[in-house]
């Protein structure tokens, strides 16, 4: 048998799992492109690196993030480290429930968090670099749909997402100290 099934003239390559299987059998999977954009901006803070790594264990420093307007059960460990915390998020005129959940922390460099919502999923990084004098804090922010209704939306939704980012993120920076 060949590696590429065919369908009348088209030959189609096999997927992972998929030995054998062609585009009529039950066995065949096809898996849609998820909707996906990322933002970026780096902007810079007077304060010191050590300032702002603390500000970021601080729960409400997260309410400053593009698109989160408010920041609640924040889980904390015995050293005062955040590791997650509730969110509620405004995006293209609908208000959703969130959870960050800790992906990555680095102490004094990164802070990144793993985003997820009933329609969108996402991750958020947090870069800090000494800039004599201050520190220059680079946000990533990567959200993609979950669905066939939310990526039908999702232009809507990342346009209300990026149409402020830059901005939004120099408010961040501004208020980490």
């Amino acid at each position: 048998m060949s590696r590429f099934p065919s369908i009348g003239d088209i030959r189609l390559p096999l997927l992972p799992g998929t030995f054998g299987a062609t585009a009529t059998s039950p066995r065949f999977r096809y898996v849609a492109p998820v909707p996906r954009q990322t933002f970026t901006h780096a902007s810079h803070t007077a304060a010191g690196i050590d300032a702002v790594w603390r500000a970021l264990d601080r729960p409400q420093t997260w309410e400053a993030i593009p698109g989160v307007n408010r920041v609640f059960d924040p889980q904390v460990d015995p050293e005062g480290a955040l590791r997650g915390f509730a969110f509620e998020s405004a995006a293209g005129g609908r208000t959703y429930l969130g959870k960050a959940t800790l992906a990555e922390r680095f102490e004094t460099r990164l802070m990144s968090w793993d985003l997820a919502t009933s329609e969108i999923n996402g991750v958020l990084s947090v870069g800090l670099f000494d800039a004599q004098p201050g520190t220059r804090v680079e946000v990533s922010l990567t959200v993609e749909s979950l669905g066939v209704l939310s990526s039908m939306f999702f232009p809507m939704i990342a346009g209300a997402i990026g149409s402020g980012f830059p901005q939004a993120v120099d408010r961040f920076a501004a208020s980490l100290h």
